[in-house]
């Protein structure tokens, strides 16, 4: 009976050892994905940085405009095809979105933009853009860098066994600036039948120093319009006023009425912005022109409000230049430039964001942050519900070079490319590997 009560003994033991060896690979295999340690890993690893760096330089020198991306397009898909991630192209012509996954789980979406801007750069890099007249002011390029080392990320995870089970879906979206690229992206996803449980998204961000990140719960971004008016009148000598229609003082007095607006007409518990940034009229000195155009925007933080600003500015272009003898055209531009809504974050998606950035940038590495009146294309893939987060990356050094988005000097601290990967990996992981969480 001792004998026999040893051996039943000894393979107790070896079924515990066996056990926790699991356990203990298991909690290393959790350790070595842990937010933190996939940023350590993205900065340590200098090969890994340097295609970084290199994809994005390449990027940056060959800019392309909205729907236009198709060299950008190129790269993208010339990455993945190395990487050995499948993906469909074309997507609203340029758009590009790759799956990684067993799709048994959750679906997660990330999500970067990929188009330019018509801006001469004046930064001074040595890779500065080859295209005269296209510039990428706004870091989209950084954006699409970040993605793909993402994909990286997670493809190495995958082959060694950590990604878990679920579905990443990368979407490089087209026309961000003014095209509602993100409609196409979403009408692809809703009728794939793997559509993300949720999205996330990060812009870079000037205001925020290199290795903080900003977001908040509800709206962070406003919805925005763009519009113009022309006021057609009677063109006459500048010395004989009275014979004619002046349509430049009718548009002075429209741009001045439609200050009243903000202080007037929208609620003082939403924030809302009227800007006219557009006045075209005569070209000589001596003759009132038969006709002016004025252009601007219109920014709102909810819908209701955007809905409401548009009606009344409406109302007041037409009425003030009628009030002055003209006629009067007001154009939202709603086929070019469609209406943007406001980007709503999630309670869910910003607990993720959050969880997720604390853990790999530390407790003042993740703030939170007041809504922005710019506007992103992002909204769309969180309308209706969707759970998802915005997310800004800083990318200031805190020096005197630092310039705003869409400027022609505007530069990114390159720094920020392995952070943005790195996040985008954690969160795509926090979401897999939490798949009965309440929050998503």
């Amino acid at each position: 009976m001792t004998w026999r009560g040893g051996r039943v003994s000894q393979a107790w033991t070896r079924l515990v050892l066996t056990l926790a060896a699991l356990s203990v690979l298991s909690c290393a295999r959790s350790a070595s994905i842990d937010p933190a340690g996939l940023l350590r890993n993205a900065r340590s690893d200098e090969n890994f940085r340097q295609w970084l760096v290199g994809v994005r330089r390449e990027l940056h020198r060959k800019p392309e405009l909205m729907y236009k991306e198709h060299e950008t397009s190129k790269v993208i898909q010339r990455e993945l095809e190395k990487l050995g991630i499948p993906f469909v192209a074309g997507i609203g012509g340029t758009g590009v979105v790759a799956t990684l996954g067993n799709g048994d789980g959750p679906v997660v979406g990330l999500r970067a933009d990929m188009d330019a801007l018509p801006i001469d750069e004046d930064s001074g890099v040595a890779f500065r853009s080859e295209h005269g007249g296209r510039m990428h002011a706004c870091g989209h390029d950084v954006h699409v860098t970040m993605l793909l080392g993402a994909a990286r990320m997670l493809k190495d995870l995958e082959g060694s066994g950590e990604l878990g089970a679920g579905t990443v879906k990368f979407c490089f979206q087209p026309a961000e600036e003014g095209g509602a690229g993100a409609k196409h992206i979403r009408r692809h996803l809703d009728g794939s039948g793997v559509a993300p449980k949720s999205m996330f998204g990060f812009h870079v961000w000037p205001g925020l120093k290199t290795g903080v990140a900003a977001s908040r719960k509800g709206t962070i971004m406003a919805s925005a319009a763009f519009f113009k008016c022309f006021f057609k009148g009677k063109g006459t000598h500048g010395a004989m006023p009275h014979l004619g229609r002046d349509p430049v003082v009718a548009a002075s007095a429209a741009i001045q009425a439609l200050q009243t607006l903000v202080s007037r007409i929208s609620s003082p518990f939403d924030s809302s912005v009227v800007s006219v940034t557009q006045f075209k009229a005569g070209e000589a000195f001596n003759v009132i022109p038969d006709e002016t155009m004025i252009g601007g925007t219109v920014r709102a933080t909810t819908e209701e409000s955007m809905r409401t600003l548009i009606e009344e500015a409406t109302s007041v272009l037409e009425n003030v230049g009628r009030a002055y003898g003209c006629e009067v055209t007001v154009d939202f531009m709603e086929q070019e430039h469609p209406i943007t809504p406001p980007v709503v974050n999630s309670a869910g998606g910003y607990g993720v964001a959050e969880r997720v950035g604390k853990a790999l940038l530390g407790e003042e590495g993740m703030i939170e942050v007041e809504p922005s009146m710019a506007a992103e294309d992002f909204s769309y893939y969180t309308q209706g519900g969707a759970e998802g987060a915005f997310v800004f990356l800083g990318i200031s050094g805190g020096g005197e070079g630092d310039f705003p988005l869409h400027h022609p000097k505007f530069t990114a601290d390159e720094e920020v490319l392995p952070i943005g990967a790195a996040f985008h990996t954690a969160l795509a992981l926090d979401v897999l590997g939490n798949r009965d969480k309440a929050e998503l």
